[in-house]
């Protein structure tokens, strides 16, 4: 596609697309949690599952968010090693209770000393369990209420199942369609005896969760109609736009460590270039590849920032048309210390990496990767500088390698 049709097609996209208006007004209505950034933080919903779950909390409803939410997983769920049952719940006074938020990393902690029971609740958004975290959510509440009925909900977008070691200690899945849908049916029960300000706090964590878990019918066949007629201007804009901040903080970096000969962003989180130290030593070959290169050469550079957080950085010999000259480099770099696997001496070979540093980008305090500018730059100056001194020892190669 030309750069002509390209924007022959985001013209037709953008101009008089009273369905993408209509969009953009429902999607810029004002929602608390989206105001806050906090629609999609697993630690702000966890703050507002424990203040429902809580019979004082301010919201006013008492325990019957409790209630339903104890006898929603008691009923759809086996779990395991507790007599408690959901008629028991109904049935129960729901006294001195306590809820925990963030105890010993717990997202949210129900205790109920006078009946001896007690719910853990993991609560993920966009995140995944890690190795172990279920088992030794579960050991530490055992260890300080040895004698307490353990129910552990595994609560998800989707109702996702535990892993393996989470099924063993216990964890039942939960999905926050259903706290979507108990919270909508106590809402519409209770609206009346709630007080105004709750009303509105409640009616924008419900709009945030039918987005979540996809529930809000008219956005989604609004979305639905919008793609369908405009499917491809839609995916080049997630191609070309999605190249956001990650990305530009990247190619600054590189700009900043490298005296390069041309550096080439691609895709939404990557980039290639060539450094002139080696770019001087090369001669413009004929490839069998790597046709977005500004130059053909045998050598480039390139870095990647992946979705979930992980770098790379790679120096790579490339494709070249003449596969003998190829061999040839791959000896002279082998003989000087370089690497290779088997495939690399083979004739078909193409690809071949002289240098690869690998890392990844912090956590937030969500446990999410944190793209910004600052924990890029931190975590691809670590590997640049690996970089720099095998490029030191590429260029050395070079300088004695015959193109002739």
């Amino acid at each position: 596609m030309d750069s002509t049709e390209i924007q022959n097609r985001l013209d037709a996209f953008l101009v008089a697309n009273y369905e993408l208006e209509e969009l953009a007004a429902r999607l810029s209505a004002f929602n608390l949690f989206n105001v806050l950034r906090a629609d999609k933080v697993e630690i702000r919903h966890s703050n507002v599952l424990g203040w429902l779950l809580d019979p004082s909390g301010s919201h006013g409803l008492g325990s019957v968010f409790l209630r339903r939410f104890l006898s929603g997983v008691l009923i759809d769920q086996d779990v395991s090693d507790v007599s408690l049952t959901a008629s028991e719940v109904e049935l129960m006074d729901f006294n001195n209770i306590e809820v925990r938020r963030e105890w010993q990393h717990i997202d949210v902690l129900v205790i109920c000393r006078e009946k001896k029971w007690c719910i853990l609740v993991e609560n993920k958004i966009k995140s995944k369990e890690s190795k172990g975290q279920l088992k030794r959510y579960r050991d530490r509440v055992e260890r300080e209420w040895p004698d307490f009925e353990i129910i552990p909900v595994y609560l998800t977008l989707d109702g996702d199942d535990p892993s393996e070691d989470g099924q063993a200690a216990g964890f039942v899945p939960f999905s926050h369609l259903q706290v979507l849908q108990l919270s909508e049916q106590i809402f519409a029960q209770r609206q009346s005896g709630i007080a105004e300000d709750v009303q509105v706090f409640l009616q924008h964590y419900l709009t945030t969760l039918r987005r979540l878990t996809m529930e809000d019918q008219e956005l989604v066949s609004l979305c639905k109609s919008i793609y369908s007629k405009h499917r491809e201007a839609i995916d080049l804009i997630v191609e070309f736009g999605s190249s956001s901040g990650s990305q530009d903080a990247l190619v600054e970096l590189v700009e900043s460590t490298f005296d390069c000969e041309f550096l080439q962003p691609r895709g939404a989180k990557s980039c290639w270039y060539l450094p002139k130290l080696i770019g001087d030593l090369l001669p413009s070959s004929e490839l069998r590849g790597w046709n977005f290169l500004p130059r053909e050469v045998a050598l480039c550079c390139w870095a990647v920032l992946r979705d979930d957080g992980k770098t790379k950085t790679v120096v790579e010999l490339g494709p070249l048309a003449d596969s003998n000259k190829r061999l040839e480099l791959v000896h002279a770099f082998q003989a000087a210390g370089f690497k290779f696997t088997k495939t690399a001496f083979g004739p078909s070979a193409k690809y071949s990496r002289l240098f690869s540093a690998t890392g990844s980008v912090a956590l937030d305090e969500d446990g999410e990767p944190d793209f910004s500018d600052e924990s890029v730059r931190s975590t691809f100056s670590k590997l640049f500088k690996k970089q720099q001194k095998s490029i030191e020892e590429i260029t050395a190669v070079l300088k004695e390698f015959s193109w002739d």
